[in-house]
C-alpha cells in the first residue's frame, strides 16, 4: 500500500515540476512548492519505501557522485556562495533525491506509462496556457512566444522532451478515439514549440526523429512528424528569421559565439573547480574587457550544456558528466521501444544543449534525472511480460 501512495506522489510531482515558478521561504531559507514536494516524498520513502532494495548497489552512483561532489566543491569555493546553494540545492540536491525514489519505484511498463502520461498532462496544460498567451499577443520583443516562463528557449526546452516521451504512449493506445486525442495533443505541442521560435529544440527534434525512424518504432508516426517538421522548415526558409537563422551575423548566433569564447577564457583560469553554480553572468560580465562591446549583457548560463557543468560543477562534475552520458548510451537496447525513445530525448536534449543549457533550471533537471532513472532499470522494465 505504502509503494503505492508513494507511487501516485511521484505522479502528482511529475505533473506539477512548472510549480517551481512559486517560491517562498521557510526561515531564511528559499524553497518552491516542487522542492517541498520532493523532500516530502523522500522522507515518506524513507519511512515507509525502503524495503530490501539497497539503492547504492548501482553502477550509475559513481559518475553521479563525482557530479554531485564536482557542483558541492564548486559551490563551496563560490564568491557567492548564498546563491551557487540555492542553485545546489534546486538543480541537484532535490533532483537527486527524486532519482533515488525513482530508481527504487519504477520497476514496470505500468510505472513508466503512468509517468509519461503525467508528464504529457503537464504539457498539455503549460501548451493550453502559452496558448492563452499566444492569442492574446503577450509575447517577446521579437514576436515569440514564452508563456509565463522567463524566455521562449525555457518554454521548449520544457515542453520538447515532452513531446518526444509522449511518443511511448502510442504504443499502448488502441481505442481510435484516444489515438485521435494524442495525436491533437501531439500537433498542439509541436505548435507551441514552433511558436517560440527555438532553433536550437527544432534541430533537435530533428535528429531525435531522424534517430527514432532509423529504429522504425511506431514508424508511420515518426513519419508524420519529419514530414510536418520538413513543411514547417519549408514555410519559414522564405522569412527573415529563418534567413537570419542560417547567417552567422544573426544577433542570436553571434552572442553565443561570443558567450562561448568568453566561456572558454574563464574556464582557462578556473579549470578545476570552476567558479560555483549560479555565478556565470558575473564572470562574463568581469570578462568583457578582453572583447568587443558584448552583443547581450544578460546571460545567466553559457548556453551550451557541457560548458555550463565544466563551469559551475568543475572538472570532476564534467567527468562525471560525460561518464553517465556514456553509461546510458551503454546500457540501453535501442531495439526496445521504451529505449529507443529514452535514447531519442536524450538525444534532443545533448542536441539542443549545445546552444542551451538544457539541464540547468529544476523543471529540467527532473526530467534528466527521470530519463537517467529509467534507462537505469530499463533491461528489467523491458522483460516484463
Amino acid at each position: 500500500m505504502s509503494q503505492k501512495i508513494i507511487n501516485w506522489i511521484i505522479y502528482i510531482i511529475v505533473f506539477s515540476l512548472p510549480l517551481y515558478l512559486v517560491n517562498f521561504k521557510i526561515g531564511w531559507v528559499p524553497f518552491n512548492i516542487l522542492e517541498l514536494l520532493i523532500c516530502g516524498l523522500f522522507i515518506f520513502w524513507l519511512f515507509f519505501g525502503i524495503k530490501d532494495r539497497l539503492f547504492f548497489n548501482n553502477r550509475i552512483w559513481i559518475p553521479v557522485l563525482m557530479i554531485f561532489f564536482g557542483v558541492t566543491i564548486s559551490t563551496w569555493f563560490s564568491n557567492d556562495i548564498e546563491i551557487s546553494a540555492g542553485i545546489w540545492k534546486g538543480w541537484f540536491v532535490i533532483p537527486l533525491l527524486f532519482f533515488i525514489v525513482l530508481l527504487n519505484s519504477i520497476k514496470t511498463k505500468e510505472h513508466v506509462k503512468n509517468i509519461i502520461i503525467s508528464l504529457t498532462f503537464s504539457g498539455l496544460f503549460v501548451s493550453l496556457i502559452a496558448l492563452y498567451y499566444w492569442f492574446n499577443g503577450v509575447l517577446t520583443y521579437d514576436g515569440r512566444l514564452q508563456g509565463f516562463y522567463l524566455s521562449p528557449n525555457y518554454l521548449a526546452m520544457y515542453l520538447s522532451p515532452i513531446l518526444i516521451l509522449s511518443l511511448y504512449l502510442f504504443s499502448f493506445v488502441k481505442n481510435k478515439i484516444l489515438k485521435t486525442l494524442l495525436i491533437i495533443n501531439y500537433l498542439l505541442l509541436i505548435s507551441i514549440i514552433y511558436l517560440t521560435y527555438s532553433y536550437g529544440a527544432w534541430v533537435g527534434f530533428l535528429f531525435a526523429l531522424i534517430f527514432l525512424l532509423i529504429q522504425k518504432k511506431d514508424k508511420k508516426m515518426i513519419l508524420i512528424f519529419l514530414s510536418l517538421f520538413i513543411l514547417i522548415l519549408i514555410l519559414q526558409i522564405p522569412t527573415q528569421k529563418f534567413q537570419g537563422f542560417i547567417d552567422f551575423s544573426y544577433p542570436s548566433l553571434e552572442s553565443r559565439i561570443i558567450i562561448w569564447q568568453s566561456s572558454w577564457e574563464i574556464i582557462k583560469d578556473n579549470a578545476l573547480i570552476g567558479i560555483g553554480p549560479g555565478m556565470f553572468q558575473k564572470y562574463y560580465l568581469d570578462y568583457q574587457v578582453n572583447f568587443a562591446p558584448y552583443p547581450e549583457w544578460s546571460v545567466p548560463q553559457p548556453h551550451n550544456i557541457f560548458l555550463a557543468f565544466w563551469l559551475q560543477a568543475g572538472l570532476l562534475g564534467l567527468v562525471g558528466f560525460f561518464w553517465l552520458l556514456i553509461s546510458f548510451f551503454k546500457k540501453i537496447e535501442p531495439k526496445q521501444i521504451l529505449s529507443s525513445i529514452l535514447i531519442g530525448t536524450m538525444i534532443y536534449i545533448l542536441i539542443h544543449g549545445m546552444v542551451d543549457t538544457t539541464y540547468w533550471k529544476n523543471d529540467l533537471s527532473i526530467i534528466f534525472w527521470l530519463i537517467i532513472s529509467i534507462a537505469s532499470n530499463s533491461y528489467s522494465i523491458e522483460k516484463e511480460k
